[in-house]
């Protein structure tokens, strides 16, 4: 049943809330319910804006939050290039029971003025009484934080999006409202509202069951905004939508990972050492290259594919696959064998396992004592790189082969750790003769980290959020990939790509808040609310120790600071810049934490578009010695330090 379906119910009630609600022109016809139409009404000239909107959800009481997102079969934009030229279906969309929790709202409004709206440096007044721009939890009543951009992503664009980002995540299963009032035009003029949406503030009758079979919902919608301060009268657009639960985002994750330990048992995977290379490097003793055996959730064991569904859609194993590791065992381990704690890493965009073996890892492993490993991110590693490409060009609606083969990578990871925590104890590969000639392991099964940079951050603070590990550092991180990619130049390719099938920036701006509601199964976004503020089922809390680098050019440091608000973290010691939300403490400090690092880079744009030059600074950080020791003390502590003297800048 489509929202306003329900003539019992939905019709009735919009009589009784509004007047003259369920008449058309004049001459008093009932207006029929019928399913609603593929374009919102309210709109002002984009078919699918505003979005994400309870427009295009539906009831379903089977749903966790009671609620299905329902696009209609031309809501998505017609893809056009040439030979290539289809309706994109919304299926994958459509089993999802709610919008992401970080995603942006998007709306066009020709001609706005950002005068007044709060900008990324600015997200504090949003809050204000004299804010023209709020976000209301309409089951609380809270107020959150928001800021807001036009999208200046394509140049050359007549028309932009206003996209609308959170500051912090919007509650899991929770409805929103979004709201605007007194905007004005470029020439310093009012702007009005759409037909559509001042018949429904105002109360006005029509004939159109777009209109007046959710007269209803914005009874609740004003009266959110009113309770808050705003006056009806002076909105010149408002909707609201519902974010999806905890488990419409994280179930199939969770139970691949229950299933896949389950299906290789307490003693872990099969496996092969392929070969051992000793005296590899200065500081690394001893390069393990293997593979294990690991269960498949995905139709197909390939690249352009996504997970099996069983008749409840839940992932089911599918055989198996087969997954290849590296492990780094460093040289302190070789003339001073004892258990050293793993370090298990996560590789940056479309990469691999390899980047394990870049200089500093090795050195600080040996200086550090640890052992490293790690295994290339199904989903997300060099081969899928042409996969997603020809996803963009031929079947963009097949977006899932990225989120849904992150998560069997997931799987992956969980059963490579696994390895790593039992057979792979006593193998004799990982252990060294003490003096007295006894053969002694060098890994500590107990003791279990996760460092990841870039990407490795991105998808990694997932799986630490899925997973047991306690303390994770997230270099270079941040989210969601819909405030990220803008800002992107790795992603430039991506959109060249984009443009050639869409020629309205605005479908870009469409499709990144559809594909940020499936990413959010596969990346940290999606997971912020339960790293530590809410954990799943049977984990603990966990610690975040975020580190970036002013001037990255390929993650944004908004990302990091979104994701930093919603882990409770704090900047230690002296800060580069005060971020809003974020409180800074003396230090030591038990606890999440920011640690921004600049290192001279130009200012970077204050629009959506990546940096212009040649300088960036997102490897800068990981090879920092004050930053390596800031992460160590904080892995086997607990505690997070300030080693700068004054702020982390160039010395």
């Amino acid at each position: 049943m489509r929202a306003g379906d329900n003539i019992g119910v939905r019709s009735a009630l919009a009589c009784v809330l509004w007047l003259a609600g369920c008449t058309g022109e004049p001459d008093g016809k009932t207006v029929e319910p019928r399913p609603f139409s593929d374009c919102d009404p309210i709109s002002y000239s984009y078919c699918s804006f505003p979005f994400p909107s309870t427009y295009y959800l539906r009831e379903d009481s089977a749903s966790p939050t009671g609620w299905r997102v329902n696009l209609g079969p031309t809501t998505l934009p017609f893809t056009d290039q040439g030979d290539i030229s289809y309706q994109p279906r919304p299926d994958f969309w459509n089993e999802r029971d709610g919008f992401s929790p970080l995603a942006p709202f998007a709306i066009d409004i020709p001609n706005l003025s950002l005068d007044g709206i709060p900008g990324h440096d600015q997200i504090g007044d949003s809050l204000l009484d004299t804010s023209p721009l709020i976000l209301v939890d309409i089951d609380t009543g809270e107020r959150l934080a928001v800021w807001a951009e036009l999208d200046m992503s394509d140049a050359f664009a007549p028309a932009r999006a206003l996209l609308i980002y959170p500051a912090v995540p919007m509650r899991n299963g929770h409805r929103y409202a979004v709201g605007l009032r007194n905007l004005k035009d470029t020439s310093g003029q009012p702007i009005a509202p759409t037909e559509g949406f001042k018949a429904l503030r105002d109360g006005t009758a029509t004939d159109n069951w777009d209109i007046e079979g959710r007269r209803d919902r914005y009874t609740e919608i004003f009266a959110a905004l009113t309770q808050a301060g705003w006056s009806q009268g002076e909105v010149t657009s408002a909707w609201d939508t519902i974010i999806a639960s905890t488990q419409g985002i994280t179930a199939k994750a969770e139970h691949i990972r229950d299933d896949a330990l389950a299906q290789v048992g307490e003693d872990g995977p099969e496996y092969v050492i392929d070969a051992v290379t000793d005296d590899y490097n200065e500081n690394i003793c001893r390069r393990i290259e293997g593979h294990l055996t690991a269960p498949l959730y995905t139709e197909e064991d390939a690249v352009s594919t996504v997970l099996t569904r069983d008749a409840d859609g839940m992932p089911y194993m599918n055989g198996t696959t087969q997954v290849a590791f590296t492990i780094l065992i460093p040289r302190t381990a070789c003339e001073d064998p004892r258990p050293l704690p793993l370090m298990q890493y996560g590789h940056g965009l479309l990469g691999g396992q390899d980047e394990v073996e870049s200089g500093y890892l090795g050195e600080m492993a040996n200086q550090r004592g640890f052992v490293i490993f790690a295994s290339d991110w199904t989903g997300m590693k060099s081969e899928d790189s042409d996969a997603i490409v020809q996803m963009i060009l031929t079947e963009i609606d097949r977006f899932a082969i990225i989120p849904e083969r992150s998560q069997q990578g997931f799987g992956e990871f969980f059963v490579t750790a696994k390895l790593m925590q039992t057979a792979m104890v006593q193998d004799a590969a990982t252990q060294f003769p003490d003096s007295d000639g006894n053969m002694v392991p060098v890994i500590d099964p107990d003791t279990l980290y996760y460092y990841g940079n870039s990407q490795g951050a991105i998808l990694g603070g997932s799986y630490v959020a899925l997973s047991n590990i306690e303390r994770a550092v997230l270099g270079v991180g941040g989210g969601p990939y819909a405030l990220l990619l803008y800002r992107s130049a790795d992603f430039t390719p991506f959109f060249v790509v984009f443009r050639s099938v869409y020629d309205d920036s605005r479908d870009l701006a469409f499709w990144m808040i559809l594909m940020q509601t499936l990413w959010d199964s596969a990346e940290t976004a999606g997971y912020a609310r339960q790293m530590n503020e809410e954990p799943l089922a049977g984990l603990p809390a966990h610690r975040i120790l975020m580190q970036d680098a002013i001037g990255d050019a390929q993650v944004t440091t908004l990302g990091a600071a979104t994701l930093s608000r919603a882990f409770g973290a704090v900047q230690v010691g002296t800060p580069v810049k005060e971020i809003w939300g974020i409180d800074t403490v003396a230090g030591p400090h038990e606890g999440s934490a920011l640690a921004e690092y600049d290192f001279g880079a130009p200012p970077i744009p204050y629009e959506n578009v990546p940096p212009d030059g040649d300088f960036d600074t997102h490897e800068d950080t990981r090879r920092n010695v004050k930053a390596q020791e800031q992460l160590w003390t904080f892995l086997t502590t607990g505690v997070v330090e300030h080693y700068c003297d004054g702020a982390c800048d160039p010395e």
